[in-house]
């Protein structure tokens, strides 16, 4: 190629390189815009996201209903559980000395098949007369009767008493109130009952009662403690109350299962009725409980921590710490005992029993529900 030639060439490749690049450009399509709900997927945040931005308003939310459950509870839990309990340890301590009773609270088939050595008898559930209750203005007896009762197991009103069970303390809270009512303070319920002292390899019997040397008891009536019905009644159409049936079966709850009670110290009645008290929330005894299932090495009530949470949860159904709490169960020395106990664990001190309980309720014609 002459040197002419060349120069030639060499000024057309630019043009020619610019011609294609042209034409490369012309024929390429531009990208489509995206489509609108593409678009505002963008824009939406990750599910996540949405979440976590949502919090901020959900907590805000609730700040006011966690304020005002808190403000509905007591300030603090109650006494300590050491001033109702007693351990098997230190019931052992006391086992055999002077001036000390132990008295098992269970059936008398479970007091024959094994009790600490030396106790006497008291089924916490006969312990209610049904006709005193009706005469002596809501006490489980007349006062002449609880007097012969307590110096008839050996108890003055000197002797300390250790009450126990098969461990799951229903029984044993039945007499330990029994007893505060009548004016025995000097009374403390052994947690982990028989169970615990058993395991211990603490002494034991195996037999029927075998009735002590009597007593005199003075009594002198608490009557804070208790409920009669007539202030049972009122609770049912009152604000400043709140009924609370410590029974654990939904089907004596619902009217399904009529039970017996002692209309006096020789003769049972079945209650004519079944169901609740107008009003009354169901609110098992076992919600309380440490040791439901009676076994070695459980407390016999939840944690002061645990029984707030409990209180707590009422108040989703109207509770306050300035109201007063009625609990009941069939015979009012057990079950509603065991739940009195752990409210004033819990912190609540407006606690009442209504002693005469669906035993009472249930034999009149007042209104009852059963749903």
């Amino acid at each position: 190629m002459s040197i002419s030639s060349h120069r030639w060439a060499l000024s057309v490749l630019p043009l020619a390189l610019a011609a294609a690049v042209a034409l490369t450009a012309c024929g390429k399509k531009e990208a489509a815009p995206a489509p609108a709900a593409d678009k505002a997927a963008a824009k939406t945040p990750t599910e996540p996201a949405a979440k976590e931005a949502a919090k901020p308003a959900a907590d805000k939310a609730a700040k006011p209903k966690a304020k005002a459950a808190a403000a509905a509870l007591p300030a603090k839990a109650g006494p300590p559980a050491s001033d109702f309990v007693i351990s098997a340890e230190d019931a052992k301590a006391l086992h055999g000395k002077d001036g000390v009773v132990f008295v098992f609270a269970g059936s008398g088939k479970n007091f024959a098949a094994g009790h600490i050595a030396g106790s006497v008898h008291a089924f916490a559930h006969d312990m209610q007369y049904l006709d005193d209750v009706q005469k002596c203005d809501g006490l489980p007896m007349c006062a002449d009767n609880a007097a012969s009762y307590i110096g008839g197991l050996g108890i003055d009103n000197k002797t300390q008493v250790i009450a126990y069970d098969d461990g799951k303390g229903v029984n044993e809270s039945g007499v330990w109130f029994f007893l505060q009512v009548f004016g025995h303070t000097n009374v403390k319920i052994l947690t982990g009952g028989m169970p615990d002292w058993k395991a211990k390899g603490f002494p034991v019997e195996t037999g029927a009662a075998k009735a002590p040397a009597a007593k005199t008891f003075n009594v002198k009536v608490n009557k804070t403690m208790i409920a009669t019905r007539a202030d049972a009644q009122a609770a049912t159409k009152s604000d400043d109350a709140m009924l609370l049936d410590a029974r654990h079966t939904l089907p004596e709850y619902a009217g399904q299962d009529l039970k017996e009670s002692m209309k006096n110290a020789a003769d049972h009645v079945t209650v004519k009725r079944g169901g609740h008290l107008p009003t009354a929330l169901f609110s098992p005894w076992t919600k309380y409980a440490g040791n439901k299932g009676g076994v070695a090495g459980k407390p016999v009530f939840r944690s002061a921590k645990k029984l707030r949470k409990q209180l707590k949860k009422l108040v989703k159904k109207g509770y306050s710490k300035d109201k007063t709490l009625i609990t009941y169960c069939h015979v009012g020395l057990g079950r509603s005992t065991f739940q009195y106990l752990g409210l004033r664990l819990a912190g609540h001190d407006k606690a009442k029993v209504y002693v005469g309980s669906w035993a009472d309720w249930g034999s009149t014609d007042l209104p009852i529900e059963t749903e």
